[in-house]
């Protein structure tokens, strides 16, 4: 089991580094607010041996997204912590129920999510809209900035220290060299958000993916600069024949992008993360799609 380990970053927010990196908001010696909880597989064991170790109860989550990598122990501290959990409207409702989960990992059915991400089904204490500018925990109060685009209600979240939780709007250079297809939901709205974080101003900034820096200025740019290479290099990938289905697309970008794995959640976040990029592409006239003989047949526009 791979150790979580508690990092400092200004005042009293701190970090867990884990397989993802959770910030975490210190109300007092022992009672603590997390933003994001993590992995249920994989962060769970070593989030409670810390908790554990440094004697922290969790009064609250404030979450960023629905996605497994960051609402994965949302449920388990709601029912272990009594912690309250705090969520935007909108993601709200898709862990609200395995059948509005499907927005989130389509194309996926309600019984596969049910068998394979039970853990994230859970009802939030609290809800935020996209126009609520801060939230109150006790007595203290968090900025929310809406990030749209990774998901429908992504949202940034600064603490009282000012440091600012950018969530999954941006990867570090490190990750983004990794990644072999982007995970966004609305490409043209996450580029939106991207930029808007140039005008945000923060004592720090946390990354889920990841690590704490004192200016994002390089890191927007160079998400900017990796979302027109890859929008770019699918272009041309698509070039190589007149004509494709939905099934040919996925095959082909399966080995040009050297994929491996058969688990579910490695298939539903190709399958969805690939139809997202195409609407992209659709949406900036670069592919045209028409439903013919019962499909949808694509070409890229020359």
């Amino acid at each position: 089991m791979q150790q979580a380990r508690l990092v400092h970053v200004l005042g009293n927010t701190w970090c867990i580094e884990s397989h993802v990196t959770i910030p975490v908001y210190f109300l007092n010696g022992r009672e603590v607010i997390l933003l994001d909880s993590g992995y249920a597989n994989w962060d769970r064991a070593p989030l409670d041996a810390l908790l554990q170790e440094h004697d922290l109860h969790v009064q609250a989550i404030l979450g960023s997204h629905s996605h497994n990598d960051h609402n994965g122990n949302h449920a388990y501290f709601q029912a272990t912590h009594q912690a309250e959990v705090i969520l935007r409207d909108v993601e709200a409702a898709i862990v609200s129920d395995f059948s509005l989960m499907t927005a989130a990992y389509f194309p996926s059915t309600p019984g596969e999510l049910e068998r394979e991400l039970p853990y994230l089904q859970l009802k939030a204490d609290r809800v935020f809209s996209a126009n609520t500018a801060e939230i109150s925990i006790g007595s203290k109060t968090f900025g929310l900035v809406p990030l749209p685009g990774h998901t429908p209600g992504h949202t940034g979240i600064i603490t009282p220290d000012d440091v600012f939780y950018v969530g999954d709007a941006l990867l570090s250079n490190e990750v983004l060299q990794a990644a072999k297809l982007p995970s966004i939901l609305d490409w043209t709205k996450d580029s939106e958000s991207k930029r808007s974080l140039l005008s945000e101003h923060h004592s720090r900034y946390i990354l889920a993916h990841r690590g704490v820096y004192t200016e994002i200025t390089t890191i927007v740019e160079e998400n900017l600069s990796d979302k027109n290479r890859r929008t770019a290099q699918l272009h041309d990938w698509l070039r190589s024949r007149d004509v494709w289905l939905l099934n040919e697309i996925e095959q082909f970008l399966w080995k040009q992008l050297g994929l491996h794995g058969k688990s579910f959640l490695t298939r539903v976040a190709f399958q969805r993360n690939v139809r997202c990029a195409l609407e992209y592409l659709i949406a900036e006239e670069m592919v045209c799609r028409e439903f013919r003989d019962g499909a949808f047949w694509y070409w890229v526009v020359q």
